[in-house]
């Protein structure tokens, strides 16, 4: 069913989906958008992620911002009937990822171990908080928690700022990634062996802040928060032009000596030689180029610096950031039609494979959208499907 833009590297994979809310379904999303097969397994109240707002018309956007591209079966997973579809289903995949709480999949009697027996080629991912072993593992949590427990919060915010959160949910994209990334590499081996892949959200975050880490481990101290500066080089932050931000990274010597020629202030490339000496004095710098930068609009010092060659951006809101003529030629703006909510917007692939985007033509299933149709495949008759469906044991539009 479906299939990838173009014919995906990923290609006739089974991956079968125990996945909630954000960071399991993600790791799935980005395997259908490679052009793998993914039936995800819901409970017959489906996904927690189909609970969430925003709404339209009444199905979650939440939900189906990471949902694209899969199947969904739905199931009283306690009923003996579905046990043994769902045995028949891991016989025949290539792939299990799951990021259900400690001990689900024990009670579902689809653990590491009892999987294997029914499929000893079979990859078997778990993404889980803190990890699937450990003294944490047990433990519980949403991305604000591996946000404080990586460090993250104590480096995030202005100078005097108290404890700052990253916008986004990144620790379930981040897990997510690496959940595919290991996945994808498991599946490259010849001959295929069954492989178990675990993958922490805390540690992801912990990862994805190496640069920090290592001032810490070098300073023997902790980083104070820079707010939208560097704590490695300067000037690179952000700056108000006189009609609003925008973003400048100087990245070498050479930069900032260009710099200096393009604002034709000579007396700052003599203040401030090299990085050492633009860190020691960063405010001083920052202030004066500030007050430079007020004199002119945006899109005049984003036009002239660009030309000069320097890292230079807007400071954009998500609407610019989706109208923006490079995200429209790499399509991260997708329109897909939804059969209940109509015209649904998301965002597109970051991943591009032969110059196309990595990106699954099947929409996000409704609750149960497949069931009939996939327990058909693992061998049911008809009746026993429209039994189940008939007396609740499983969801079916």
């Amino acid at each position: 069913m479906g299939g990838s833009l173009n014919p995906g590297p990923l290609e006739g994979v089974l991956v079968v989906e125990f996945g909630n809310l954000i960071a399991g379904p993600y790791a799935g999303m980005l395997l259908a958008d490679l052009g793998a097969r993914v039936v995800k397994v819901e409970p017959l109240t489906g996904d927690l992620g189909r609970h969430f707002g925003p709404y339209q018309k009444g199905e979650s956007v939440f939900f189906m911002t990471v949902n694209r591209g899969k199947e969904s079966l739905a199931l009283d997973t306690k009923d003996w009937l579905s046990k043994r579809a769902l045995d028949n289903l891991v016989k025949k995949a290539d792939v299990l990822i799951h990021n259900l709480r400690y001990g689900a999949m024990e009670r579902l009697r689809l653990d590491e171990p009892r999987a294997r027996e029914l499929n000893p080629t079979l990859i078997y991912a778990v993404v889980s908080a803190f990890g699937a072993t450990g003294p944490y593992a047990e433990r519980s949590g949403i991305d604000v928690i591996f946000q404080g427990e990586s460090g993250m919060i104590s480096i995030t915010g202005a100078p005097g700022d108290g404890p700052r959160k990253t916008a986004t949910t990144i620790g379930d994209y981040v897990a997510g990634t690496n959940a595919a990334l290991a996945v994808a590499a498991a599946l490259a081996e010849s001959p295929r062996r069954g492989r178990y892949i675990e993958v922490s959200l805390r540690d992801g975050l912990m990862a994805v802040q190496s640069g920090w880490n290592a001032l810490a481990f070098a300073t023997r101290s902790q980083p104070e928060r820079t707010g939208t500066a560097s704590p490695f080089l300067a000037p690179n932050q952000v700056f108000e032009a006189s009609d609003g931000p925008f973003t400048l990274a100087i990245v070498s010597d050479r930069h900032f000596e260009i710099l200096t020629e393009v604002l034709e202030r000579p007396d700052l490339a003599s203040d401030f030689p090299d990085n050492e000496s633009r860190m020691a004095g960063r405010e001083s710098l920052a202030r004066k180029l500030g007050r430079l930068f007020k004199t002119e609009k945006t899109e005049h010092w984003v036009e002239l610096l660009a030309e000069a060659g320097l890292p230079v951006g807007r400071v954009l809101t998500i609407a610019e950031a989706f109208d923006d003529p490079q995200a429209r030629h790499h399509e991260m703006l997708v329109e897909t039609e939804h059969p209940v909510a109509g015209l649904v917007r998301s965002t597109g692939s970051p991943i591009r494979v032969d110059d196309v985007p990595a990106r699954t033509e099947m929409r996000p299933p409704l609750l149960g959208e497949h069931t009939r149709d996939i327990l058909g495949e693992v061998g049911l008759a008809e009746d026993s499907i429209e039994k189940m469906i008939a007396e609740g044991q499983a969801v079916a539009p």
